[in-house]
């Protein structure tokens, strides 16, 4: 079961990605919100999930129900964060004392962008709530018609 590779590395680049977001703790996303984000077909998703987990990439937990399922991302990804933070080490030393950033601004700054990235999730899991509620709604308009003309 071998995915193309851009598929493969589209889904490896959307785990880490969620991963970081988590900070490669362990996390729980609908199989709904994959697919959206990876513009992949169900059948392609499931596979995909599947591959990932066999080639060692990912840990897969079922979730809170069919939907959803616990991710844990198990390649290293710390080694982007080392670098950035090396660098602004090397930053700071050369600025001088005067240009030190105190350590609860950017702590609340990282407490900002975790918010706001958890408010985008919960905006896009709301949207995907509210298609779903009108493909439903469409679709009782449909068979009140049916009953109509009976």
């Amino acid at each position: 079961m071998r995915l193309k590779e851009k598929t493969h590395r589209k889904f490896i680049e959307f785990f880490e990605k969620i991963s970081r977001m988590y900070h490669g703790k362990e996390f729980e996303l609908a199989y709904s919100d994959i697919q959206r984000e990876t513009g992949a077909a169900s059948v392609t998703l499931k596979r995909a999930v599947q591959a990932l987990a066999e080639d060692g990439v990912i840990e897969v937990h079922p979730g809170r129900n069919s939907r959803y399922a616990r991710f844990k991302y198990l390649l290293p990804v710390q080694e982007e964060e080392k670098a950035s933070e090396g660098l602004n080490g090397t930053q700071n030393l050369e600025g001088g004392e005067g240009n030190t950033q105190p350590e609860g601004i950017s702590a609340n700054n990282e407490d900002v962008t975790e918010l706001t990235q958890q408010v985008d999730h919960l905006r896009r899991r709301v949207r995907n709530q509210e298609m779903a509620i009108a493909l439903l709604q469409d679709r009782l308009a449909e068979i009140e018609d049916k009953m109509r003309k009976r």
